[in-house]
């Protein structure tokens, strides 16, 4: 497999969602260059996906001769797959023009999706997009590491933000593609200013010139904890979403974007429903609707109401997201960050297959480095593949020996680790009990995830470092920035990243200390 074609035409909510279908692309076939066709106006946003090499534009409202024209100009890149996430007529046609030895469609649930709109059957448990398009990368033989979506900003992009002091920055964001999506925008304002004058909160406005008037919040709210940004190109949107503690949306593509980089969303559902499949999906992220007998009342939440007051909307009130966000803040929802390291080859000396706690020898430098981080407040977990116990090398047991002393001889430097976590599991493993494909093994995130959920968090202000290249796909998974160190395997891996298309880390360093340095450097 040496070149592959993800299709999303659009929109924009729906062209993010497609991150991670991407990234387990990257992660499944590291050999192939995957390229991504995607409306024009989103292509700098869609180059900061990591699963990626090349995005390439496509005509937002592209006539006939257009269509053909890209069709014919992609046929000249000899795709070898072909994967439709998109569905409509413009990408079917393209499906069936381009030339390619595999083609997969993602599988849309119509019927179910107008059984909601039309008929009002609600599944409570609805698979969601990110399944969907995930069904047709495993039907390409390929893996579902990713199921949140994930953009990873540059930090050379994220521009401060006009505030001073500690305390918490709430973005707004009233718009949505339709005005009945809109929770009321003085709804809003009222929101704002309780934040500001009851929180103390600094307050983004992320703006479009059809939501000008949330301007007049000028005259509520000191410039000094006022920021607004109108029409501002979705990829500054990005930088600037990730360096606030919240963000309050209607069902937009901005609840996405938020989502994405790594903000928790509280996200505000009217007509439209999560059971068609769009709801945020970040780890921290957060649903308020209200169950009225008409919702969805359509797909894409266009119509009108018909009923003499917008009852999905009105009842839900600034106190209720103001208590959300109250509550949120006070239990430090997602607020940690945290560096999760790699044990053998990383933390101690790579030993193969260690079992025998007396042989556990730390890594030149690494107290020093975890005595800096945790200064800086970071939260320190370890996570580890334990393939040893699925081969039948050793059991549970001695890994949580070995786990207990590394716990206590770093806790004898004054160190605390907070969390000792590992994966025994394995595809093809000799031992039948440890036989599965689990969620926890690197570079699946599910012990990432687990421990950001238990400590409160947020992994896109996080760190993975490791010595192997299933530790940076960890940190793309989740979000977070990898930092791949040469101890342990990784002069061997920094070797494999030159003869594969795997994206890599954002730094590779000589060691743990150096990868610490790096950090509180950046």
């Amino acid at each position: 497999m040496k070149r592959i074609l993800a299709i999303r035409l659009g929109a924009i909510g729906d062209v993010i969602l497609a991150s991670a279908p991407l990234l387990n692309l990257k992660l499944s076939f590291p050999q192939a260059e995957i390229f991504f066709l995607t409306r024009a106006d989103i292509v700098p946003l869609a180059e900061m996906m990591a699963g990626a090499d090349r995005v390439l534009p496509f005509v937002r409202h592209a006539s006939p001769l257009d269509l053909f024209r890209i069709g014919e100009y992609l046929d000249s890149f000899h795709f070898d797959m072909l994967l439709d996430l998109h569905g409509n007529i413009r990408s079917a046609y393209l499906l069936n023009h381009v030339a390619a030895s595999r083609k997969i469609k993602y599988r849309k649930r119509r019927w179910e999706r107008w059984a909601a709109a039309r008929l009002k059957i609600i599944n409570p448990d609805p698979p969601h997009t990110i399944d969907l398009y995930n069904d047709a990368v495993i039907r390409a033989g390929g893996k579902a590491f990713a199921k949140r979506a994930v953009i990873k900003i540059p930090v050379k992009q994220k521009s401060p933000l006009p505030f001073g002091g500690e305390q918490p920055v709430i973005a707004l964001a009233p718009g949505a593609s339709y005005r009945p999506k809109q929770w009321p925008k003085e709804r809003f304002a009222a929101l704002a200013v309780n934040l500001y004058r009851q929180l103390g909160c600094h307050i983004v406005l992320i703006l479009s010139s059809r939501d000008i008037e949330l301007e007049t919040l000028r005259r509520e709210i000191p410039e000094s904890s006022l920021a607004v940004y109108l029409d501002t190109p979705l990829e500054e949107i990005a930088g600037v979403l990730s360096q606030c503690r919240y963000l309050v949306s209607n069902d937009s593509g901005l609840m996405h974007l938020g989502s994405a980089v790594g903000v928790p969303v509280v996200a505000l559902f009217g007509p439209t429903h999560p059971t068609l499949g769009f709801w945020p999906r970040g780890l921290h992220d957060k649903v308020i609707q209200r169950d009225e007998p008409c919702r969805p009342c359509s797909l894409h939440g266009r119509l009108p109401c018909y009923r003499e007051e917008q009852y999905c909307f009105t009842r839900i009130t600034p106190g209720d997201v103001f208590k959300m966000i109250r509550e949120g803040l006070e239990a430090n929802f997602g607020g940690n960050k945290a560096v999760f390291i790699d044990r053998d080859g990383t933390l101690i000396k790579e030993k193969e297959y260690l079992s025998d706690p007396d042989q556990v020898e730390p890594i030149a430098g690494s107290f020093e480095a975890l005595k800096k981080i945790r200064a800086a407040g970071y939260k320190v977990i370890v996570v580890s593949n334990q393939s040893g116990v699925a081969r039948g090398y050793y059991d549970e047991g001695s890994v949580r020996r070995v786990n207990e002393r590394i716990v206590q001889i770093y806790a004898a430097e004054g160190i605390i680790i907070d969390e000792m976590l590992y994966c025994p599991y394995m595809e093809g493993a000799s031992v039948a009990a440890y036989n599965l494909d689990s969620p926890d093994r690197k570079p699946a995130p599910g012990m990432v995830e687990a421990a950001s959920l238990r400590q409160n968090i947020n992994p896109g202000r996080s760190f993975v470092i490791g010595d192997m290249l299933t530790d940076i796909g960890l940190a793309h998974v989740c979000g977070a920035r990898g930092i791949l160190v040469r101890t342990g395997h990784g002069r061997d891996e920094e070797k494999k990243l030159i003869s594969s298309k795997l994206t890599g880390p954002e730094i590779i360093v000589d060691n743990l200390f150096e990868g610490v340095k790096y950090i509180l450097e950046n």
